[in-house]
């Protein structure tokens, strides 16, 4: 049975080193995901998931619009990322590991994304009753493998920007 994500109480949030001296971080905002969970069979679960690239947000105008520009995330030519699991596990009590194929500018590449399965929530007061279901996962990505650069006189050996993403989903479902 699908669960869908909760996008009012989720988050796809990033943080990419700058300078070597501080972090940058940002936010997706418009997002959807689908998590069809075997219940009896945990390995036999999926989920699939897609980002509006335009909708991220770093909190400095100046940037989101460099970021959402050519050579960034091209968001006019590119107006979604996906992800796509290829396999679900293995587990270590509530942590696993979902296996599967990132697409950021018509660019795929494997990636893992390391999950903590945080339980079934409460449900929630004054709402229909749905089962909720919490997630929390960490990926780290290298940019360059999405072709997503900055001018390369300026790159000077990640000085300006590292070329690892460290992404951070916080995910609640609702099953339909």
């Amino acid at each position: 049975m699908p669960w869908k994500v909760d996008p009012a109480n989720s988050e796809i949030a990033f943080d990419v080193r700058h300078l070597r001296i501080t972090n940058v971080r940002g936010r997706f905002h418009t997002f959807e995901g689908v998590l069809n969970m075997n219940e009896e069979d945990p390995p036999a679960s999926s989920v699939q998931g897609t980002v509006d690239t335009a909708s991220l947000k770093t909190g400095i105008g100046l940037r989101d619009s460099n970021l959402r520009g050519a050579g960034r995330f091209d968001v006019k030519r590119f107006p979604k990322m996906s992800f796509t699991s290829t396999k679900v596990g293995p587990w270590d009590g509530n942590r696993f590991k979902v296996h599967g194929n990132l697409t950021i500018k018509d660019i795929t590449r494997p990636v893992v994304f390391d999950v903590v399965d945080k339980g079934e929530l409460s449900p929630v007061k004054g709402q229909p009753a749905q089962r909720r279901h919490a997630f929390e996962a960490k990926i780290q990505v290298n940019r360059k493998d999405f072709d997503i650069r900055w001018n390369p006189l300026m790159e000077l050996g990640g000085l300006l920007v590292a070329d690892e993403i460290h992404g951070t989903l916080k995910m609640t479902m609702v099953k339909e």
